[in-house]
């Protein structure tokens, strides 16, 4: 899915949920803000959003990316607001089964048997993303997690189905589990990144410490030889100056991995229950109107034919214990780094 689209779709909704008038024409998103959003946001009435460096400046397009200002005084406002809401997908017949099925894995697949068509109620969770040493980098990632079978799976709001607001449901029982499989779900997105961001910040710390050590070591030595009677004081300042520096190094290059829950929406969805059969044996798949994505519902269900496999956990699966942080880099030192704080 297209990060661009993902974070474009987020800036749209939370600016509407801000009460501003948003509207879309190529590669631009057009603002009317109310007198409240300008103050909030320090913008003008009516401004142009772009999210491609290539048409930053068109018509006085700001440029919203991860880490720019705009971006981040409307991730602070929505956070600061709660974004909380529910739609409902219109389908006003059954035509859009076949719609989906035909943008979905199940176009390559024998032809499914319908076996009910209900209503499902999905919850949606973005998050906001950070990696943070000596560079940062942001993203924004969206989670479905389906309340009828607790299925979960990276969605892109952009691409999703029209919808028109509704009342909110009572999920109290189901909101701590949905957000658990979903926190579960950008963790397991999130790990291979991590580690790699996590790896390439301690090897830049490692060749900072090197660094320290071999200009502190020089100048020690060049103080000794000029005055090897009287240099203790120095040589004691010195050293102190290279535990500051090797303490600033820490900080500086340590690697820091953060989520942050931007919003929920609760999406109540036609959905699908079908059959289809296979040479080892019949798989049962849903498919609901809003993100038109099959998922594999019984555990003992084969791998649908053609694609590749779902990323969808199947039923049963622990989510185990989730939270809003994306796994963090350890705070240990390198050993380089533990024996600079140590005096000679």
């Amino acid at each position: 899915m297209s990060e661009a689209a993902t974070l474009k779709a987020f800036v749209r909704e939370a600016l509407a949920d801000l009460g501003a008038e948003v509207s879309e024409a190529g590669s631009l998103l057009w603002v009317r803000a109310p007198e409240s959003v300008q103050r909030q946001l320090e913008v003008g009435a009516e401004f142009a959003l772009a999210f491609d460096p290539a048409h930053v400046g068109e018509f006085g397009a700001e440029l919203v990316a991860p880490g720019s200002y705009f971006l981040d005084r409307l991730f602070a406002r929505a956070t600061r607001r709660g974004r909380w809401d529910a739609v409902r997908v219109e389908a006003v017949d059954g035509s859009w089964v076949a719609r989906a099925i035909g943008a979905s894995e199940l176009a390559v697949a024998p032809t499914p048997e319908v076996v009910e068509v209900t209503e499902d109620i999905l919850l949606v969770f973005s998050f906001r993303t950070t990696l943070a040493s000596d560079e940062k980098r942001e993203a924004f990632h969206g989670f479905a997690v389906s309340t009828a079978d607790d299925s979960v799976w990276a969605v892109d709001g952009a691409d999703a189905s029209a919808v028109v607001p509704v009342p909110l449901p009572d999920l109290r029982t189901k909101l701590e589990p949905a957000y658990r499989r979903a926190s579960e779900a950008l963790k397991d997105r999130m790990r291979d990144e991590v580690e790699r961001f996590r790896a390439k910040s301690l090897g830049l710390l490692e060749e900072e410490v090197r660094r320290i050590f071999g200009y502190f070591d020089r100048t020690v030595s060049e103080i000794r030889e000029a005055d090897p009677d009287g240099s203790a004081d120095l040589v004691r300042a010195v050293m102190a100056e290279r535990d500051r520096r090797l303490a600033e190094a820490l900080e500086r290059f340590e690697p820091r991995a953060t989520a942050t829950l931007c919003s929920i929406r609760a999406v109540l969805t036609p959905s699908v229950r079908m059959r289809i059969p296979l040479d080892d044996g019949d798989v049962d798949v849903r498919l609901d109107a809003w993100s038109r994505r099959a998922r594999v519902t019984r555990a003992e269900s084969a791998r649908l034919p053609g694609r590749p496999p779902s990323d969808t956990p199947r039923p049963g699966t622990p989510a185990g214990a989730g939270g809003e942080r994306a796994p963090r880099g350890p705070r240990a030192r390198s050993r380089a780094a533990s024996a600079g704080r140590r005096r000679p």
